[in-house]
């Protein structure tokens, strides 16, 4: 009886389990058939919508421009929002400077942070802060692209501190998706998930990828070449995302379809009715991705036999759901499932990159992101950052940014993110 009730129990998580998936891939990335081109909750609706920028008496929110996405990902619309009045600047000393400046240079307002920055350095005004000071200088310059003033500073800054000064970084900003979209345009380069050699539970980490991915790509490669084995827990899973492809507008490229079709009639058996009938129901899926009539019909009356039930009639795959050729193993690379990288400069409410923090963190509990080529955060942004980070904390997850430059490392400080996350800054 302990057993049967261990299974039971097992069977009811595995349920729910696939359930909640089906349930946030509906709700998290996929948009009706018709809908426009837009996404209607990823980085091309907010990325871009960039507040106006004002020169600061006193530090205030910057809202971004538009409508906020309503169904965001599982988080509560307070949980982002930040109180940037919440500190106080020190009245006297280097902490005050740099302190300014990151706040000057969150809200976009390069040349004031610069130029105060420099008028505190050469006061001799930072104290303990001085080489900080620097270091936030020639990030200063290196986002306004002055290679020669870099190249310049970094003689002086070796005579005073006699240590190697900073590296120049050529940063690589992440595309306009809103632009790209409102153009009816496309990224060069579909992401690609590949499927694990064994497609179980644990497939839940590759489409978890694949839904983070939905949020800011219309096209999506989903590699099953290395597919060798199904059980039905991962059959029902990759079954109910193409069910999902078939009612999205979004685009499924399944590279290596072929590949499945032995692992999954190795899978089942025509008469031995197992309690799941998901490895059946992929298998005439694959078919008929694979346009293969006569292999679906025949399949068809196997199922029936087995299940004494009508098999699923013939019709024609969705002009969204695509197949092609496997490829050599070794060409393949997958993309690391945890594998988080921030680019550019974060704005408004910081999509899609907190969404896919909060979506990894649900799957990890280490986390880390790397953030060498992260130009800027939003001051609005940072703030409900600090909130996001808070709430994966709580949630019993661990978050290290690393190579952060100094103007944020100093934003972070200022804010308390460094209370809640372990901030590595980028090495001299």
């Amino acid at each position: 009886m302990a057993d049967k009730d261990l299974h039971r129990t097992l069977a009811l998580e595995t349920a729910a389990k696939i359930d909640a998936i089906e349930s946030e891939m509906a709700r998290d990335f996929l948009r009706p058939g018709g809908a426009s081109a837009m996404f209607s909750n990823s980085a091309a609706n907010s990325t871009l919508q960039r507040a106006s920028q004002q020169p600061l008496a006193a530090p205030e929110p910057v809202a971004p421009v538009g409508e906020k996405s309503s169904d965001a990902l599982e988080v509560i619309s307070e949980d982002w929002v930040g109180n940037v009045n919440a500190f106080e600047l020190q009245a006297e000393g280097g902490g005050s400077a740099i302190e300014e400046t990151a706040i000057l240079f969150a809200n976009g307002l390069i040349e004031p942070a610069e130029a105060g920055l420099r008028a505190a350095i050469q006061s001799d005004q930072l104290g303990e802060s001085a080489q900080r000071g620097w270091l936030m200088l020639f990030e200063l310059m290196q986002q306004r692209n002055d290679r020669a003033g870099f190249d310049s500073l970094t003689i002086e800054y070796v005579l005073r501190f006699e240590s190697s000064p900073p590296a120049w970084i050529d940063y690589k900003d992440e595309p306009d998706l809103a632009v790209l979209a409102l153009a009816g345009g496309a990224l060069a380069t579909a992401p690609v998930i590949v499927l694990p050699e064994n497609v179980d539970g644990g497939v839940v980490k590759h489409l978890e990828q694949l839904k983070n991915h939905s949020l800011s790509h219309q096209s999506i490669t989903l590699d099953s070449s290395n597919v060798r084995s199904f059980d039905s827990v991962g059959a029902e899973l990759l079954l109910r995302v193409i069910n999902a492809f078939k009612r999205a507008s979004h685009e499924l490229l399944l590279q290596g379809a072929d590949q499945l079709v032995n692992p999954l009639r190795a899978a089942v058996e025509a008469g031995r009715r197992d309690p799941s009938d998901a490895v059946w129901m992929l298998l005439l899926e694959v078919f008929r991705l694979l346009n293969r009539q006569h292999d679906f019909e025949e399949t068809g009356i196997q199922y029936c036999i087995t299940y004494e039930v009508s098999p699923p009639s013939w019709e024609p795959a969705p002009p969204n759901l695509k197949t092609r050729a496997a490829i050599a193993p070794a060409a393949v690379k997958p993309e690391a499932v945890d594998g988080l990288c921030w680019r550019g400069t974060l704005r408004g409410e910081g999509e899609p990159h907190f969404g896919r923090l909060m979506a990894a963190s649900r799957v990890e509990k280490k986390l880390v992101v790397d953030c060498t080529y992260l130009k800027r955060v939003e001051f609005s942004t940072a703030t409900g950052m600090l909130a996001m980070v808070t709430k994966v904390r709580q949630n019993g997850a661990s978050i290290e940014f690393r190579n952060i430059n100094y103007l944020i490392g100093a934003l972070f400080a200022l804010l308390g993110v460094d209370a809640v996350a372990q901030i590595q800054l980028r090495r001299v």
